[in-house]
């Protein structure tokens, strides 16, 4: 197959690539949420676990009157839009469907634009069919619109990463602050992207890339200023960036991690709930306050109680960290639903490594798919580390597996990229690898 041919294969094999992965995405969404998820009883399929749905029609009668953890997020106001505009919790699911087969086709670009067009199709499968990925399509969970945000922002940190410019830097700013707006844990790795980035640029003496790192960031801080002053002027003037919560995930954390809840030998969202629970009661009763009353405060409360275990327990502090380096990737709510995702995440990670150190070798930039995996991990892990909030980052783990699959089956076949008709790898910097 001449040069010419390749090229010209190329464009009609994504197009095939994406009508697979699109169709396979959509079909398993599809059976999940009308037809598997509320036949099992695995996990809970009670539809509105953590009452977004309230949240959400309550702004549509009457905005946003009190901060909460809940409330201060874009999934709410998402669903508050969906309602106002004549939809039930119907039209959610299956806007979560769409979103779900967007993170997949997600997966397949950058699968296709770091490795090659093999990976990403593998990468898009294995989204597509992921069952920690599906598990959060059928009922109102932020998860669906929050991996496919993040899935996104590391897909415009790619394309920023290759062409560092002012719009690019706009992009990314905005839609990964949109992002943090769904859910902080995102904030860590546009941080750390950020400042990777600008000490690139500093490095090159970069303007034009200097120039486009404070872009993005004058973005976000654009976009997270009405957002602060609105939790501002709902608090009657206390202030709270983004949302109330991080030291009542935090102190969650080291019960949650406790050898028990750990090894699952006792349900961590029952025992370990209720224990934690208890403890913010007792926190509220101490501080002359009750627990649940208002968020800001118990917040407030908790901070204190926060930075006090730091210093009185480090040991059980830093246990509390490396435990939950693991924990973020397999504790749900019992045994048998836990042994799922523990089991993919080990599977997961064992092919990755193949497809990092073939990577490392032919000097592909794999740190912009690892670099939000490890972030996110380490960030998670040092609050409350559940298996549900690995959820943003295992399309960027599909990816790596992806490519690790790739690898095995390379060397397991002798026959030439040419000959198989799989398009060759593709660059994203000017046709070489920076």
């Amino acid at each position: 197959m001449t040069t010419n041919a390749i090229a010209q294969s190329r464009p009609n094999s994504d197009v095939l690539y994406r009508a697979i992965i699109g169709s396979v995405a959509t079909a398993a969404s599809l059976l999940m949420v009308f037809g598997v998820f509320h036949q099992q009883d695995f996990v809970a399929n009670g539809g509105d676990p953590y009452n977004y749905g309230q949240i959400a029609h309550g702004f549509v009668e009457h905005g946003f009157t009190t901060l909460t953890r809940r409330a201060a997020s874009l999934y709410p106001e998402l669903l508050a839009l969906i309602y106002w505009l004549g939809g039930g919790d119907l039209t959610v699911v299956l806007v979560q469907c769409i979103l779900h087969v967007g993170t997949c086709l997600l997966a397949f670009s950058l699968g296709s634009q770091l490795f090659n067009a093999r990976t990403g199709l593998l990468a898009g499968l294995f989204c597509a069919l992921h069952p920690m990925l599906l598990r959060y399509v059928p009922d109102l969970h932020m998860e669906a619109l929050l991996t496919f945000a993040f899935t996104l922002t590391v897909w415009l940190a790619v394309r920023f990463h290759g062409r560092p410019t002012v719009v690019n830097g706009v992009l990314l700013g905005g839609v990964g602050m949109a992002t943090v707006l769904t859910k902080g844990v995102a904030l860590p790795f546009l941080v750390v992207f950020g400042i990777t980035m600008g000490l690139n640029a500093l490095s090159r003496r970069s303007i034009q890339g200097i120039v486009a790192v404070v872009a993005m960031l004058v973005t976000m801080a654009l976009l997270l200023a009405p957002w602060t002053y609105r939790n501002y002027q709902v608090t009657g003037g206390r202030f709270v960036l983004l949302t109330p919560g991080a030291s009542d995930s935090f102190l969650r954390g080291y019960i949650f991690t406790r050898w028990e809840f750990a090894t699952l030998q006792k349900p961590p969202y029952t025992d370990a709930e209720n224990e934690c629970n208890a403890w913010f009661k007792k926190i509220a009763l101490e501080a002359g306050t009750v627990w649940e009353a208002d968020e800001v405060v118990d917040e407030a409360n908790n901070a204190r109680v926060a930075k006090q275990m730091i210093v009185a327990h480090p040991l059980d502090t830093a246990r509390k960290f490396l435990v939950g380096l693991f924990t973020f990737w397999y504790e749900m709510t019992s045994l048998r639903n836990s042994l799922i995702p523990a089991a993919l995440a080990a599977i997961g990670w064992a092919f990755a490594f193949v497809g990092l150190k073939r990577a490392h070798r032919e000097g592909r930039p794999s740190w912009l798919i690892w670099m939000p995996i490890v972030v996110m991990n380490l960030f998670v892990a040092a609050l409350i580390p559940l298996g549900r909030y690995s959820v943003p980052i295992l399309p960027c783990l599909m990816i790596l597996a992806a490519f690790g699959v790739d690898t095995l089956l390379l060397q397991r076949n002798t026959v030439t990229p040419h000959r198989t008709g799989l398009a060759p790898s593709r660059s994203i910097t000017n046709g070489t690898w920076p």
